[in-house]
């Protein structure tokens, strides 16, 4: 889903003419949401490409897509990854080691609609850029629309920052190069051969595991949960108590992530809502909200930030020697509890 998820974000702007910036935004979102029923299947073979400051890095790889949740993608490393819909198989060559995940109906049963997903995203990106048509180019031998996406000025709190440009396939209105840049990254993806409407072996979308392959799940990777007394005795801090909670929310568990000394407690309650409060040292590539599309609040003495964009709600502040941060999904918590949950930290 998530590969047509980024093909329809793209994908209504081929209604508009070369030069042209977009004006009725509701019918072109409608007509590109319709436009995902056209495409059943594919074939790529793709080159991505990611820069920052002096350094690039190089990758290409071959893609199948079946609708809705069929995929494979081998890299040209030896990394393979394979979903049929209920297992999916991700395969390192060079260690022989293959991961299997096995589809959480649970998880498959919350998803929103596609469609939805679909229109949430394409009214955030219309509503948050100025979007323009300046001419039309020949990506993977198809006549392509190249666009060019600024970020509005007015619109301050988007996920589509920095400078994007999208050539769009003119008859499947699928994007067949992007460019993404920003703040010294660049990201190019690019489609050197493409198919649409491929009849794909359903065998395709198995993985027969190697002999001798380790084979390991997602709970191999998963952190214990702990006590709160075991993670005290595994950090070399104190970990904060909770004096304020909303109704009905208890502690569901208690990570501790030793790659990169972080703390987590996540709190849930019966309706299957869920925050959680992260705690790490203080660090260079900590992961705070961006101050551009944030707003400064003030945490107790502490200065913090506070951003709610596509239904998640993040408080970050730093105390000083550690840097804490408050993250929800639920609009059950507003953003005055999520405030006072912080505010109660002892």
């Amino acid at each position: 889903m998530k590969g047509w998820l980024l093909l329809l974000s793209s994908s209504m702007l081929g209604f508009i003419s070369a030069g042209c910036a977009i004006e009725d935004t509701e019918e072109i979102i409608e007509k590109a949401v319709e436009a995902q029923e056209n495409l059943n299947s594919y074939y790529a073979e793709v080159t991505s490409t990611y820069m920052f400051n002096d350094e690039q890095e190089e990758m290409a790889y071959k893609e199948w897509h079946v609708k809705p949740n069929k995929h494979r993608m081998e890299m040209d490393e030896g990394h393979i990854y394979v979903s049929n819909g209920e297992q999916s198989w991700s395969y390192n060559a060079q260690d022989n080691t293959v991961i299997v995940y096995e589809e959480s109906a649970d998880l498959s049963e919350e998803m929103p609609d596609e469609t939805d997903m679909i229109r949430d995203m394409l009214t955030e990106m219309m509503n948050s850029n100025e979007v323009l048509a300046t001419g039309t180019e020949t990506i993977a031998d198809r006549s392509t629309i190249h666009l060019t996406l600024t970020p509005d000025n007015d619109e301050v709190e988007s996920q589509f920052n920095g400078l994007y440009e999208i050539w769009i396939d003119e008859e499947t209105y699928m994007p067949l190069k992007m460019i993404w840049e920003e703040d010294g990254f660049r990201s190019e993806m690019v489609y050197d051969y493409v198919e649409f409407n491929v009849e794909l072996n359903h065998d395709l979308f198995t993985f027969d595991i190697p002999d001798g392959a380790s084979i390991q799940t997602i709970d191999d990777y998963m952190p214990t949960s702990l006590s709160l007394t075991e993670l005290d005795n595994q950090t070399n801090y104190e970990v904060p108590e909770l004096t304020y909670l909303p109704k009905d929310f208890e502690l569901e568990n208690a990570l501790y992530l030793s790659d990169i000394e972080e703390s987590i407690l996540e709190y849930t309650n019966s309706a299957g809502d869920y925050f959680m409060l992260s705690i790490f040292q203080d660090r260079n590539d900590a992961h705070f909200n961006d101050e551009e599309s944030s707003e400064e609040v003030e945490v107790g003495r502490y200065k913090g930030q506070y951003s709610d964009m596509m239904g998640t709600h993040l408080l970050s502040w730093d105390t000083g020697p550690y840097q804490l941060q408050l993250i929800s999904s639920t609009d059950s918590i507003s953003k005055k509890e999520l405030m006072q949950i912080a505010e109660g930290i002892e």
